[in-house]
């Protein structure tokens, strides 16, 4: 039975993109091993998960702090490879560019066929804070990505870039979500649950600069009709998590997995989906909560001039305006004031997401792939 070895720069808690990949290879007998990186060193060494079987390494290291990241992803690069030696696996999948050096090292010892899972342009998420590293670190990721056996990324526009330097076809994997999990989940019961009256919009991501984060808390008025839901772990949780102390229409419940997301996001009125558009890895990004929102008929509200925001204007599911707390402002009352246009939002951007976006196209893309590697090297 064919198996597949997962690199990973995160301890699993788990990564809700990687839990449904591991989740559909092993539904079609392909087992999973992951190699991921603690840098906290506080999960358990193995772990023997749901679709999954988790070997996690360090070094510790800080998250957002570039010098040490970049001294330590080396040793963690060694460790994976030595863990790799007592693996047995015929696919190497690396997620993103940070473990991809180690994926063509142990590729390459082991002769099996790589597999790049571009989650991001790496060189577009460091291009804000080191503009003269980000070239190369293109330029590298370019050449290391040509060198795979082959290629999946979450949308068109992160497959175009990476075609570049590759004549590979790249399938299009999306972080959609599996609404298999909304069978007979009931919004109400949902809201009851936590306690949510009146008019719901949520929040439930990364808690990072550049995500809307301190103008969504400071939006929401304690003795107005709004709650807001915030979810999600980051630098600012302490912003949202003092907001809740203080507000009562503020609800932080930390981190939360992705099946709950999904389940909090078909229980809210409007989803908040705002991102800085200077950031260069925001502006080609699809953000997992748009996609959950319309996989839940639920309408969101994002920001002009990131790329998923044009190509779903014309759609009409969703509200696009300036990353300014004014225009949310504005245009939260309005949605308030309108149920029917609320509505008609999300019945389109289901309809949108089950003809173009659904988790069942990216299944099948993601199992072509892997078959296309399996019967590249058999």
């Amino acid at each position: 039975m064919p198996s597949t070895l997962m690199l990973l720069s995160n301890p699993h808690r788990p990564d809700p993109r990687v839990y449904r990949e591991a989740k559909t290879l092993d539904g079609h007998g392909i087992p999973v091993k992951i190699i991921a990186w603690d840098r906290e060193g506080r999960y358990p060494k193995y772990q023997k998960s749901e679709h999954a079987e988790i070997v996690r390494v360090g070094p510790r290291s800080a998250y957002r702090s570039m010098l040490k990241t970049l001294t330590r992803l080396p040793v963690f690069w060694l460790r994976a490879l030595v863990a790799a030696r007592r693996m047995k696996f015929e696919i190497v999948h690396s997620h993103d560019f940070d473990t991809l050096p180690a994926g063509i090292l142990i590729s390459r010892l082991h002769r099996k066929p790589l597999l790049y899972d571009a989650h991001e342009i790496y060189s577009s998420m460091i291009e804000k804070d080191a503009k003269g590293f980000s070239r190369i670190t293109w330029r590298l990721e370019t050449c290391l990505a040509g060198r795979t056996d082959g290629i999946v990324t979450v949308n068109e526009s992160l497959a175009e870039k990476l075609a570049k330097n590759t004549r590979r076809k790249i399938h299009i994997v999306r972080n959609s979500p599996d609404t298999g999990i909304l069978d007979g989940v009931d919004a109400g019961k949902i809201r009851e649950r936590y306690g949510l009256r009146g008019f719901v919009i949520s929040y439930l991501g990364s808690l990072e600069p550049g995500r809307f984060v301190e103008e969504l808390v400071s939006s929401v008025n304690p003795e107005g009709k709004v709650e807001l839901v915030i979810g999600g772990t980051g630098t600012l949780s302490h912003i949202a998590e003092e907001a809740s102390r203080k507000n009562s229409s503020v609800r932080f419940l930390g981190s939360i997995d992705s099946d709950e997301a999904l389940r909090l996001t078909f229980a809210s009125d409007l989803v908040i989906a705002m991102l800085d558009p200077t950031n260069p890895n925001y502006r080609a990004s699809t953000p997992v909560k748009i996609l959950d929102a319309m996989a839940c008929g639920r309408p969101f509200v994002t920001s002009k001039g990131i790329e998923i925001s044009a190509l779903l204007d014309p759609v009409g599911c969703g509200f696009s305006i300036p990353y300014d707390k004014a225009a949310f402002l504005e245009t939260l009352t309005k949605a308030m004031g309108s149920p029917a246009l609320l509505s008609s939002m999300g019945r389109k951007g289901k309809e949108h997401y089950e003809r173009v976006f659904s988790w069942e196209k990216s299944r099948d893309e993601l199992v072509t792939a892997y078959h296309e590697l399996l019967d590249g090297h058999g």
